[in-house]
């Protein structure tokens, strides 16, 4: 009998916000051959690049033209949900106008 343990990662919030949460790892980590191949639910901005905290921040307030609205600990789905909410028409309507 085998000691390996499998463990399934559930990512059907993340699937849902596909397209968004790769949009922003676009910005955060522009390379393919960087970017993660799988995100799971429980993902955050620190899990899926090897970038260091403050570049991530800085590419995101650039992209975002504000301060983070969350921290980079929060789950990219959650992440994506909080920007939906607090710009009613990212990704689609974006940049907004000033």
């Amino acid at each position: 009998m085998s000691d390996i343990k499998i463990e399934s990662c559930v990512t059907y919030e993340t699937q849902k916000r596909e397209r968004e949460i790769q949009l922003l790892i676009n910005v955060i980590e522009p390379d393919p051959e960087y970017q993660p191949i799988f995100i799971s639910d429980e993902a955050t901005f620190l899990d899926v690049t090897g970038k260091e905290k403050e570049l991530i921040e800085s590419r995101l307030e650039f992209y975002l033209k504000s301060e983070l609205p969350a921290s980079l600990n929060t789950p990219l789905w959650k992440y994506v949900d909080i920007l939906k909410t607090k710009y009613s028409g990212w990704p689609e309507e974006w940049p907004l106008e000033n």
